[in-house]
Protein backbone atom coordinates (compact mmCIF):
# COMPACT_ATOMS: atom_id res chain seq x y z
CA UNK A 1 0.00 0.00 0.00
CA UNK A 2 1.21 3.50 -0.76
CA UNK A 3 -0.33 6.95 -0.61
CA UNK A 4 -0.11 10.12 -2.63
CA UNK A 5 -1.70 13.53 -2.91
CA UNK A 6 -3.58 13.85 -6.17
CA UNK A 7 -2.90 17.19 -7.85
CA UNK A 8 -5.53 18.29 -10.37
CA UNK A 9 -3.01 19.79 -12.77
CA UNK A 10 0.57 19.10 -13.85
CA UNK A 11 3.28 21.77 -14.13
CA UNK A 12 2.40 22.24 -17.82
CA UNK A 13 -1.21 22.99 -16.74
CA UNK A 14 -2.56 19.80 -18.27
CA UNK A 15 -5.07 17.68 -16.34
CA UNK A 16 -3.49 15.03 -14.12
CA UNK A 17 -4.02 11.36 -14.94
CA UNK A 18 -3.54 8.36 -12.67
CA UNK A 19 -0.64 7.30 -14.86
CA UNK A 20 1.22 10.42 -13.72
CA UNK A 21 1.29 8.85 -10.24
CA UNK A 22 2.52 5.45 -11.49
CA UNK A 23 -0.92 3.87 -10.98
CA UNK A 24 -1.20 0.94 -13.36
CA UNK A 25 -4.30 -0.07 -15.30
CA UNK A 26 -6.85 -2.18 -13.35
CA UNK A 27 -5.36 -1.13 -10.01
CA UNK A 28 -7.65 -0.90 -6.99
CA UNK A 29 -7.70 2.54 -5.36
CA UNK A 30 -8.76 2.84 -1.72
CA UNK A 31 -10.43 6.14 -0.79
CA UNK A 32 -9.77 7.03 2.85
CA UNK A 33 -12.11 9.79 4.06
CA UNK A 34 -10.64 12.08 6.71
CA UNK A 35 -13.60 13.65 8.50
CA UNK A 36 -11.87 15.86 11.03
CA UNK A 37 -8.35 16.78 12.15
CA UNK A 38 -8.63 17.33 15.89
CA UNK A 39 -7.28 20.67 17.20
CA UNK A 40 -4.99 20.93 20.23
CA UNK A 41 -7.74 22.07 22.63
CA UNK A 42 -9.95 19.08 21.81
CA UNK A 43 -9.87 16.33 24.45
CA UNK A 44 -12.80 14.10 25.40
CA UNK A 45 -14.98 12.28 22.88
CA UNK A 46 -18.19 10.37 23.57
CA UNK A 47 -19.62 7.40 21.64
CA UNK A 48 -23.29 7.20 22.63
CA UNK A 49 -25.55 4.36 21.43
CA UNK A 50 -29.24 3.56 22.02
CA UNK A 51 -31.12 0.62 20.52
CA UNK A 52 -34.53 -1.04 20.77
CA UNK A 53 -35.08 -4.61 21.92
CA UNK A 54 -35.70 -7.14 19.14
CA UNK A 55 -39.10 -8.82 18.99
CA UNK A 56 -37.48 -11.87 20.63
CA UNK A 57 -36.84 -9.93 23.84
CA UNK A 58 -33.92 -8.15 25.55
CA UNK A 59 -30.72 -8.31 23.51
CA UNK A 60 -27.55 -6.26 23.15
CA UNK A 61 -26.25 -4.13 20.28
CA UNK A 62 -22.74 -3.82 21.64
CA UNK A 63 -20.67 -0.66 21.34
CA UNK A 64 -16.96 -1.49 21.61
CA UNK A 65 -13.64 0.29 21.16
CA UNK A 66 -10.63 -1.70 19.97
CA UNK A 67 -7.26 0.02 20.44
CA UNK A 68 -4.13 -0.73 18.44
CA UNK A 69 -0.43 0.09 18.30
CA UNK A 70 0.06 -0.05 14.55
CA UNK A 71 -1.56 -3.35 13.58
CA UNK A 72 -0.93 -4.90 17.02
CA UNK A 73 -4.03 -5.14 19.20
CA UNK A 74 -3.52 -3.46 22.60
CA UNK A 75 -6.72 -2.83 24.58
CA UNK A 76 -10.46 -3.49 24.48
CA UNK A 77 -13.22 -1.33 25.92
CA UNK A 78 -16.67 -2.93 26.08
CA UNK A 79 -19.43 -3.92 28.51
CA UNK A 80 -17.07 -6.33 30.32
CA UNK A 81 -13.89 -4.26 30.08
CA UNK A 82 -15.30 -0.97 31.30
CA UNK A 83 -12.01 0.68 32.32
CA UNK A 84 -9.11 -0.79 30.33
CA UNK A 85 -7.20 2.50 30.70
CA UNK A 86 -7.60 5.52 32.93
CA UNK A 87 -8.48 7.56 29.85
CA UNK A 88 -11.12 5.16 28.44
CA UNK A 89 -14.40 4.08 30.05
CA UNK A 90 -17.60 2.20 29.15
CA UNK A 91 -20.97 2.56 30.87
CA UNK A 92 -21.69 -1.16 30.79
CA UNK A 93 -25.18 -2.37 29.91
CA UNK A 94 -27.86 0.19 30.74
CA UNK A 95 -31.14 -1.60 30.03
CA UNK A 96 -34.65 -0.14 30.39
CA UNK A 97 -36.98 -3.15 30.28
CA UNK A 98 -40.08 -1.01 30.65
CA UNK A 99 -39.27 1.01 27.52
CA UNK A 100 -37.43 -1.90 25.83
CA UNK A 101 -34.35 0.25 25.18
CA UNK A 102 -30.66 -0.47 25.67
CA UNK A 103 -27.88 2.10 26.06
CA UNK A 104 -24.07 2.03 25.87
CA UNK A 105 -21.77 5.02 26.32
CA UNK A 106 -17.99 5.19 25.91
CA UNK A 107 -15.81 8.15 26.92
CA UNK A 108 -12.24 8.68 25.70
CA UNK A 109 -9.82 11.32 26.95
CA UNK A 110 -7.40 11.70 24.06
CA UNK A 111 -4.75 13.57 26.04
CA UNK A 112 -4.70 10.77 28.62
CA UNK A 113 -4.01 7.95 26.16
CA UNK A 114 -0.61 6.23 26.22
CA UNK A 115 1.67 7.37 23.40
CA UNK A 116 1.90 3.83 22.03
CA UNK A 117 -1.82 3.80 21.16
CA UNK A 118 -2.04 4.83 17.51
CA UNK A 119 -5.59 3.80 16.52
CA UNK A 120 -8.99 3.51 18.18
CA UNK A 121 -11.76 1.77 16.24
CA UNK A 122 -15.39 2.10 17.33
CA UNK A 123 -17.61 -0.84 16.43
CA UNK A 124 -21.20 -2.05 16.75
CA UNK A 125 -22.04 -5.75 16.88
CA UNK A 126 -25.07 -7.97 17.40
CA UNK A 127 -25.05 -10.25 20.45
CA UNK A 128 -27.73 -12.96 20.19
CA UNK A 129 -29.48 -11.67 17.08
CA UNK A 130 -27.99 -12.76 13.75
CA UNK A 131 -27.55 -9.21 12.43
CA UNK A 132 -27.91 -5.52 13.25
CA UNK A 133 -31.28 -5.13 11.49
CA UNK A 134 -33.04 -7.00 14.31
CA UNK A 135 -32.58 -4.04 16.69
CA UNK A 136 -35.25 -1.39 16.03
CA UNK A 137 -34.60 2.35 16.07
CA UNK A 138 -30.85 2.39 16.79
CA UNK A 139 -29.48 5.85 17.51
CA UNK A 140 -25.77 6.72 17.57
CA UNK A 141 -23.91 9.95 18.31
CA UNK A 142 -20.14 10.51 18.33
CA UNK A 143 -19.20 13.92 19.64
CA UNK A 144 -16.80 16.08 21.62
CA UNK A 145 -18.04 16.18 25.21
CA UNK A 146 -17.95 19.97 25.23
CA UNK A 147 -20.05 20.13 22.02
CA UNK A 148 -22.69 17.36 22.19
CA UNK A 149 -24.74 18.83 19.33
CA UNK A 150 -21.96 18.41 16.74
CA UNK A 151 -21.66 14.89 15.35
CA UNK A 152 -18.09 13.96 14.44
CA UNK A 153 -18.89 10.80 12.50
CA UNK A 154 -21.39 9.73 9.87
CA UNK A 155 -23.77 7.83 12.14
CA UNK A 156 -26.20 6.21 9.73
CA UNK A 157 -25.69 2.45 9.43
CA UNK A 158 -28.68 1.22 7.45
CA UNK A 159 -26.24 -0.44 5.04
CA UNK A 160 -25.08 -2.65 7.93
CA UNK A 161 -28.48 -4.17 8.64
CA UNK A 162 -27.65 -7.61 7.27
CA UNK A 163 -24.23 -7.69 8.93
CA UNK A 164 -23.23 -9.03 12.34
CA UNK A 165 -20.90 -6.07 12.96
CA UNK A 166 -19.79 -2.75 11.52
CA UNK A 167 -16.73 -0.57 12.13
CA UNK A 168 -18.31 2.86 12.43
CA UNK A 169 -15.30 5.19 12.57
CA UNK A 170 -11.78 5.51 13.90
CA UNK A 171 -9.36 7.86 15.62
CA UNK A 172 -5.78 7.71 14.38
CA UNK A 173 -2.62 9.61 15.25
CA UNK A 174 -1.60 11.64 12.22
CA UNK A 175 1.85 12.31 10.85
CA UNK A 176 2.69 14.80 13.59
CA UNK A 177 0.97 12.97 16.44
CA UNK A 178 -2.33 14.82 16.25
CA UNK A 179 -5.54 12.81 16.25
CA UNK A 180 -7.68 12.50 13.13
CA UNK A 181 -11.18 11.05 12.71
CA UNK A 182 -11.87 8.73 9.77
CA UNK A 183 -15.18 7.50 8.44
CA UNK A 184 -15.39 3.75 7.91
CA UNK A 185 -18.71 1.90 7.81
CA UNK A 186 -16.82 -1.32 7.05
CA UNK A 187 -18.96 -4.43 7.53
CA UNK A 188 -17.57 -7.44 9.38
CA UNK A 189 -18.37 -10.65 11.16
CA UNK A 190 -17.53 -11.03 14.83
CA UNK A 191 -19.05 -9.71 18.03
CA UNK A 192 -18.34 -9.30 21.74
CA UNK A 193 -18.16 -13.10 22.12
CA UNK A 194 -15.42 -13.33 19.49
CA UNK A 195 -13.55 -10.21 18.42
CA UNK A 196 -11.00 -12.02 16.26
CA UNK A 197 -12.86 -11.44 12.94
CA UNK A 198 -13.28 -7.76 13.84
CA UNK A 199 -9.58 -7.47 14.68
CA UNK A 200 -8.76 -8.91 11.26
CA UNK A 201 -11.08 -6.40 9.56
CA UNK A 202 -9.50 -3.54 11.50
CA UNK A 203 -5.94 -4.62 10.67
CA UNK A 204 -6.92 -4.52 7.00
CA UNK A 205 -8.28 -0.98 7.45
CA UNK A 206 -5.07 0.15 9.18
CA UNK A 207 -3.01 -1.26 6.31
CA UNK A 208 -5.15 0.82 3.92
CA UNK A 209 -4.34 4.06 5.72
CA UNK A 210 -7.04 4.48 8.35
Amino acid sequence: MFGFYFQDYQENHSRSRLSHFSVKSNSTIQLVVLLFAIPENFNEVVFDLFWGYPSSGPDFLDASCLMFNGTSFSYLCDYRHTRPLQAVSHSGDVMDNAKRIGHHTMNVSLKGLPTNITHLFFTLSAWNSPNISRYPNPSLRFYEKAKPDKNLCKTTFQHAGASQAVVMCSLSRGKYGRWEIFESGKLSVGNARNYEPLKSTIRSLISQGY
